[in-house]
């Protein structure tokens, strides 16, 4: 049931309430039950009473509205509407409709106007919004297809390289048990070469910290504690300056995106290559045999369960590959040397950097205190002698700007 607010129910409550405090025993019901007595006017002598004033109903609105009927409580009574008619279910009843409507009436042309542009502006955003990701899963995820055929083969590729990605972490060796760890060394691409490759002159201040580049940090969370490890045993280095760039990856990445090589920086990057034969690599990019750029992957195949030691063992030896640095010793299974550059098939003993890795870096990125030498002698005719010395800092580049 719903009070219908009227202006006659308005008045009939104020004269109840005034008539209960003089003193008469009349509810609010009551009063607006009882009917209210016609007003009457005095009429001159001699004048003819006019007739009350009745309201014209305009055409096709049809009868004057009747009074409305009340319930035994004095309420109006309010005729139900038939099943599947008036308000929809969850738009908040008649009440909410109605509050509804009379906003609307409230508001003015312009606001109305403003709201309109709103709805329109928020409709063209949300479809510029899914037209753009329905572009990029067309083109990134299902290969750009320009068929049915097409769509339909980029949808499996899609699914398959999703299934791959998430379910090939799993993939891996439980342990190290029983494995010669001494036998991964054989497939190391740096095997056999026993100079130092520098980086390219512009990555390098010989007076002021010598190779200076960023370190992108693009491995998961398990191998952050190696990682940090590793950077600082080789900040330890005056020849080396070092930055740290994160760059956030997921598990499911795949390895080519966590991997990929960004010029005048090395790249440190885990994920599981398979059964490769290697631990960890080093992938240096050289252009005029100087290093451009560089890539330190660990293989997770091998690495996801096994222990601190070798992990930390990994990512020192390829992160000195990294600076250029070549190996120490090649056999794995003669005295350790106590550097991460040693061959070995007890990793816990060549943790860390040594000082011969030290002193390599030092001599080819610092500058070193320059040593006189005779350039040339020349006996001339008169019985003089014309002597060329200069002082050296790079034997190197002397022996090739001379010839020697």
């Amino acid at each position: 049931q719903t009070h219908r607010p009227s202006h006659h129910l308005s008045n009939s409550i104020h004269q109840g309430q005034t008539m209960a405090n003089q003193g008469y025993e009349l509810t609010a019901a009551q009063t607006m039950n009882k009917a209210r007595p016609p007003a009457t006017r005095s009429v001159p002598p001699g004048t003819k009473a006019r007739p009350p004033a009745t309201r014209a109903v305009p055409p096709g609105n049809g009868a004057a509205r009747p009074p409305s009927r009340t319930n035994g409580s004095g309420n109006s009574a309010v005729r139900k509407a038939p099943a599947g008619s008036g308000a929809k279910k969850g738009s908040g009843g008649p009440k909410q409709t109605a509050k509804k409507r009379a906003m609307q009436r409230a508001m003015t042309p312009e606001q109305r106007a403003a709201r309109k542009k709103q709805s329109i502006i928020g409709g063209i955003t949300t479809g510029i919004v899914l037209i753009g990701c329905g572009a990029a899963i067309w083109y990134f995820a299902l290969g750009a297809p320009t068929t049915v055929e097409g769509l339909k083969d980029g949808l499996g590729t899609a699914v398959n390289n999703t299934k791959t990605k998430i379910d090939s972490i799993g993939d891996v060796l439980d342990n190290l048990d029983g494995i010669d760890w001494g036998g991964f060394f054989k497939d190391d691409p740096w095997e056999g070469n026993t100079t130092v490759t520098l980086w390219n002159e512009k990555y390098i201040k010989r007076n002021d910290g010598g190779l200076t580049i960023p370190l992108v940090n693009s491995l998961t969370a398990e191998w952050q504690k190696e990682f940090e490890a590793a950077v600082a045993d080789w900040s330890e280095s005056d020849a080396l300056t070092l930055s740290i760039e994160i760059l956030p990856v997921e598990e499911a990445w795949s390895n080519e995106k966590k991997c990929a090589r960004q010029g005048g920086k090395q790249v440190v990057c885990n994920g599981n290559f398979g059964e490769t034969g290697w631990v960890g690599i080093n992938e240096n990019e050289v252009s005029n045999n100087r290093i451009i750029s560089s890539v330190a992957k660990m293989n997770e195949f091998y690495l996801r369960n096994a222990n601190f030691y070798h992990r930390r063992f990994t990512m020192c030896h390829e992160l000195g590959h990294g600076f250029g640095l070549p190996h120490t010793d090649e056999n794995p299974y003669n005295r350790n040397q106590g550097n991460c550059l040693d061959y070995t098939d007890d990793p816990e003993e060549n943790l860390l950097p040594g000082e011969v890795n030290f002193i390599a870096l030092k001599e080819v990125y610092l500058a070193q205190e320059p040593t006189r030498r005779l350039l040339r002698r020349v006996d001339n005719n008169d019985g003089t002698v014309t002597e060329t010395i200069g002082w050296l800092i790079n034997e190197d580049k002397f022996a090739e700007a001379w010839g020697l």
